[in-house]
């Protein structure tokens, strides 16, 4: 009979047992931590009752240990943080030991003379302080993510509540997931070997789990960017560990594009979208007829929403939110359903303003039920890869349709790119309604 974990039987009895980490023997010296969980083993032969208890037993044994690592991680950030305010108190730098063990006599001279002048030779606390005799205290990796924040301050100050909310979620929970593998060390202690097997363990759930290879690279990078950017403003002399050691050969399938015939007779045939809420439905028709992005136009404003000009357009910028590149930035005409979507929207998508994720959840539940996603590879994006495809068929300039997608052009850029006029002349092409004014499409072309 094999034994729950952390079970033993003990004079009839079911007992936990468990060794103390490695990485707390130094704040618990039980060596192992052995408990009775009360529960006679002829009353549970299968110790299916025992092992619950010791799950919360485990529960409470683990948080204990992580609250004496905090506390003794605390009161050293603490001691040293003192220390600095106790040495500049006296007009000193505070320097570590393994500073002034390198510092020039006449520093450590005058270090000892301030504190004999000051009478203070003898005061503990103010001589650690002056000469410098507390190292600064190791970052955790339980830590990381606060220290990583501190990095980012200006990124994030643009970010609008539900951008920081993702980010914030994304770098916590990678976080999280390096410790529940590797255990909280300290930065400095991270070996290439924790990365080489925290990486070998993301690309097992690949294969086994159909995890998808953009996960776990993307998991691996924020946990390899995050060290580096507070390596970089603490000085820390970290070797780069996690460097090299994205998944290769793994890549996610390719989103498919919508074919115009499919939007055409399937997806706008009479009745497929009246399930949809007006905005929802309404953001589908604009994501269509103009490629942009789903969050970037259900957080259009209303002074970005330009319906009363000559040629009709929406104004994709930055405006208490970050876009996903700095070539985002674009203005693109409105035409056909686009263009009757925005004129019932002047104002925008309060519904959905800030809420992208609640918005894509709606149109996948949406498409699913309806079966207007021809593959698995099909998604509410694939609008932007139908909406490129069909520019690229009437003949439209490659760096038109970069401009127009907000993707980052590399030929050197003259003047103020592609007018509204010109980009009108293609949009009316692939217009999947009746276009705007004629005249005004003559004009264009």
């Amino acid at each position: 009979m094999s034994e729950p974990q952390y079970l033993t039987i003990r004079h009839g009895v079911w007992h936990f047992l468990r060794r103390v980490p490695v990485e707390y023997e130094h704040l618990d010296t039980r060596g192992n931590v052995k408990l009775s969980t009360k529960i006679k083993v002829a009353a549970d032969r299968k110790g299916i009752k025992a092992g619950q208890v010791a799950a919360r037993m485990n529960g409470t044994l683990e948080a204990y240990w992580r609250g004496l690592a905090d506390q003794k991680t605390a009161e050293a950030k603490q001691t040293y943080l003192d220390a600095v305010k106790l040495a500049r108190s006296l007009g000193l730098d505070y320097q570590t030991p393994s500073v002034g063990a390198s510092a020039p006599i006449d520093e450590v001279l005058r270090r000892i003379e301030t504190l004999i002048l000051g009478g203070m030779l003898d005061n503990p606390a103010l001589s650690r302080a002056a000469m410098g005799a507390l190292e600064k205290p190791p970052i955790m990796l339980s830590q990381l993510y606060d220290e990583y924040e501190i990095t980012q301050k200006l990124a994030i100050s643009k970010m609008s509540p539900d951008q920081l909310r993702k980010w914030k979620t994304a770098k916590k929970r990678a976080v999280e997931i390096l410790i529940e593998q590797r255990g909280d060390k300290a930065l400095h202690e991270l070996t290439r070997s924790d990365a080489l097997a925290f990486a070998d363990w993301w690309e097992e759930r690949v294969i086994s789990e159909g995890i998808g290879a953009g996960t776990a690279n993307k998991n691996i990078s924020h946990i390899g960017g995050m060290i580096r950017a507070v390596n970089k403003r603490l000085k820390l002399g970290l070797d780069d560990v996690f460097a090299g050691t994205r998944i290769e050969g793994g890549r996610d399938g390719q989103r498919a594009p919508f074919s115009t015939e499919f939007i055409r007779d399937t997806i706008l045939a009479p009745g497929k979208l009246d399930d949809l809420n007006d905005e929802a439905r309404d953001v589908v028709y604009v994501v269509m007829e103009t490629g942009a992005r789903p969050s970037e136009i259900v957080n259009l404003t209303e002074a970005r929403i330009v319906l009363d000009a000559e040629v009709p357009y929406i104004r994709i910028q930055a405006e208490g939110r970050v876009l996903k590149t700095s070539h985002s930035e674009r203005d693109i005409p409105l035409v056909g359903h686009a263009l009757e979507a925005m004129k019932r929207h002047r104002q925008g998508f309060p519904r959905y303003f800030d809420k992208g994720s609640s918005l894509s959840a709606t149109l996948m539940k949406h498409f699913d039920k309806h079966m207007l996603l021809p593959t698995d590879k099909h998604k509410i994006y694939s609008f932007r890869h139908s909406f490129k495809d069909r520019l690229k068929a009437v003949e439209a300039p490659e760096e038109l349709i970069d401009e127009m997608m907000g993707h980052r052009i590399d030929k050197p850029q003259y003047g103020d790119g592609y007018g509204l006029k010109l980009k009108l002349k293609y949009l009316n092409a692939i217009a999947l309604k009746t276009p705007i004014d004629p005249t005004v499409a003559a004009a264009a072309a």
